[in-house]
């Protein structure tokens, strides 16, 4: 039995814009539920697919659905899904790995630049599609 609390209309009208980074379980949307967003929208995706995260099947699934003329899709080619979180300490992915082999990757990036500057480039795009989008907003 399908659960009403799934069919009801969750919009809140104070969300005037929003921002997506490197989404993972997008295709949990539908693609009704997608296609009737109609603020503004600044998807970013990881370039560097870790096995689970590829941004075509999930920022990718997104954009794709939501209205083009107020999304703006943009791809770091060089972020992997964890890029987006906090700096690791200098010995993190040695401390990471040893409670759990592999659990290191949450510290790796995936091109020559490091996560400060990838932040940087992130942090430039969110501001400026905000200044932009809010640069005539009046309430």
């Amino acid at each position: 039995m399908a659960n009403s609390e799934l069919n009801k209309n969750m919009s809140d009208p104070r969300i005037k814009a929003f921002v997506s980074l490197d989404a993972g379980l997008t295709r949990g949307f539908t693609i009704e539920s997608l296609q009737k967003i109609k603020i503004p929208s600044l998807i970013i995706g990881a370039g560097v697919d870790i096995g689970d995260t590829n941004t075509q099947l999930e920022s990718g699934y997104v954009q794709e659905l939501l209205p083009k003329s107020s999304s703006t899709y943009i791809i770091i080619p060089d972020a992997m899904h964890f890029s987006f979180i906090q700096i690791c300490k200098s010995d993190a992915i040695d401390i990471l790995n040893q409670e759990k082999e592999g659990e290191g990757i949450i510290c790796k990036d995936g091109g020559s630049r490091d996560r400060s500057e990838i932040h940087r480039e992130i942090t430039h795009l969110i501001v400026d599609f905000l200044s932009k989008t809010f640069s005539n907003y009046k309430n």
